[in-house]
């Protein structure tokens, strides 16, 4: 009988001691899983970073494009200004005579020149292997059609307005997946022209001034109020047009030049090839701005243009000859 007895406390004791340590274990499982959870679920939940993926934009010429996800060699010529400002680097540059965009020579140096002589051929574009063409407006085809080009690459034509930098650098940016990128570059120059008009306009108040191109023989061209930077000049600055300025990129003769008396400011395009101004022309020697030391020498790379790098250049230009 006892021992019966002891044989039951026995197997109650290992009862009660197999239902606590059971308890325990519960208890550590249980805990442990209240603080995996979360931090499971949040992997779980979290998604990877978004490739890019390939895109079918319609182009300037109606045309549907496959863009590439991500573009490695892009051929573009005459838009390296925005493709740089926007931090694409072509395969190939633009140039006139073998000369390429020498302010943005910092950015673009070593990187090959395309000969573009009556403007793009197929073969060019073949021979640097592009992954993307983008070519600024219909009239960079005139050397094939638009299939020789989208033979080689994707081929996406930008703009009808090749006067719009402000849209073609945002639609850069669209088609190369830089829109933050070209948004940003874009706020960064209006804050500099806002910040420069209102230094120039304390200091020169409501003075005239021309961009003045010299055709040696032929007399000389002005820039109008809507040709490249002469825009910047009159619309962008505020500079008062001179009575003689007609049309936006007219050849005046020698003759007329007396009549740039109301000017006072002359900036002369100056660089490889460029002719000099009529410095020995007794009607160039009368001129009220020669007289006053106002004429300045600018680099036609970026004056000749309208974009976002050339025209914070042209500002700082005004600024150092004007404001000084």
């Amino acid at each position: 009988m006892l021992k019966a007895r002891h044989l039951l406390n026995v197997s109650a004791v290992l009862l009660v001691s197999s239902l606590f340590l059971a308890g325990c274990g519960a208890g550590t499982d249980s805990k442990s899983a209240a603080t995996t959870t979360p931090a499971s679920t949040a992997q779980a939940t979290a998604s990877p970073a978004a490739k890019p993926q390939e895109r079918i934009l319609k182009d300037a010429m109606g045309h549907e494009v496959k863009i590439p996800a991500e573009p490695k060699r892009v051929l573009a010529p005459f838009l390296e200004d925005g493709l740089t400002a926007i931090g694409i680097k072509p395969v190939a540059q633009w140039s006139a005579g073998g000369e390429p965009q020498q302010y943005l020579q910092n950015v673009l140096a070593g990187v090959p020149v395309l000969d573009m002589m009556g403007g793009l051929k197929p073969e060019q574009a073949l021979s640097n292997n592009p992954d993307l063409i983008i070519l600024a407006a219909p009239s960079y085809i005139k050397n094939g059609t638009y299939e020789d080009f989208s033979k080689i690459a994707p081929t996406y034509v930008l703009s009808n307005d090749e006067t719009d930098w402000r849209g073609n650098v945002a639609k850069l940016g669209e088609v190369l997946g830089k829109s933050s990128e070209a948004d940003q570059a874009i706020k960064k120059y209006d804050q500099k022209l806002n910040d420069s008009k209102d230094k120039i306009t304390k200091a020169v108040g409501n003075k005239s001034a021309v961009l003045f191109q010299s055709a040696e023989e032929k007399g000389f061209k002005l820039f109008g109020a809507n040709f490249y930077s002469g825009r910047l000049l009159y619309q962008g600055f505020g500079f008062k047009q001179p009575k003689l300025l007609k049309g936006d990129y007219d050849t005046y003769s020698l003759e007329t030049l007396a009549q740039l008396d109301d000017v006072d400011y002359i900036f002369v395009l100056s660089g490889k090839g460029r002719a000099k101004p009529p410095v020995d022309n007794p009607l160039w020697k009368q001129l009220p701005a020669v007289k006053q030391g106002h004429v300045f020498e600018v680099d036609s790379g970026h004056w000749f243009n309208q974009n976002v790098i050339a025209n914070q250049l042209i500002i700082d230009d005004v600024l150092r000859y004007v404001v000084k």
